[in-house]
């Protein structure tokens, strides 16, 4: 089967599944707006990966947008449906897959960087290392960016102490998986090949240019 075939069927079905149950949050549930609109901002998100293979900007591999729909989709399905709420570990297997899906973009980033940039060089030994600080950051960043939400609109977010703590391990725990995964990546496969595979468009920056 066609891999570009699978890739944009998982889009649309992701974006159709969050839609329809956007409109019943609406019609027959009466969600707050919060919900509602992560509904619908959700499903439009889960449609990026397809409107950008179609505009020929950048071909994310299949891995890649199939761990992009199931974290939106988790994510949107446990604030329309209430799962944050009423399942108390919704929370930590969202944000374990969000974090999986966060650290594999920035590996991904990190390859194109490699490849286009001769300035920069991250070996196979300190990409791993990369990429945990990346994502400690961003769990850092992330979690005061929840903080911030609640105090300013009354939102809850962040439930307690230990939720935000219990976020962060998520975030170490996606960190180290996906560092595992890019030093066994890198010993196996190519980095310029990986990148050519993007076919990411001349206008960024001619990001496709090889280190030479």
């Amino acid at each position: 089967m066609n891999l570009k075939i699978v890739s944009d069927a998982a889009c649309v079905i992701a974006a159709f599944v969050l839609l329809a149950m956007s409109v019943i949050a609406v019609v027959h549930e009466q969600r707050a707006t919060y919900e509602v609109i992560t509904g619908f901002f959700c499903a439009f998100i889960c449609l990026v990966p397809l409107i950008f293979r179609r505009a020929k900007i950048l071909e994310l591999p299949l891995t890649m947008v199939i761990m992009i729909e199931v974290a939106i989709f988790l994510h949107a399905y446990g604030v329309l449906l209430m799962k944050y709420d009423d399942l108390y570990y919704w929370d930590s297997v969202t944000h374990t897959v969000s974090s999986l899906t966060v650290a594999l973009c920035a590996f991904y980033a990190l390859m194109v960087v490699n490849v286009s940039d001769p300035m920069v060089h991250f070996t196979r030994r300190w990409m791993p290392v990369f990429i945990f600080l990346i994502m400690v950051a961003f769990g850092a960043i992330w979690e005061s960016f929840e903080f911030a939400v609640d105090n300013l609109t009354g939102t809850n977010m962040q439930y307690s102490p230990w939720d935000t703590y219990r976020d962060l391990l998520c975030d170490v725990l996606g960190a180290v998986l996906m560092a595992i995964y890019s030093y066994i990546y890198l010993g196996k496969r190519s980095e310029k090949d990986f990148v050519d595979g993007l076919n990411i468009h001349s206008k960024l920056g001619k990001i496709t240019k090889s280190r030479g």
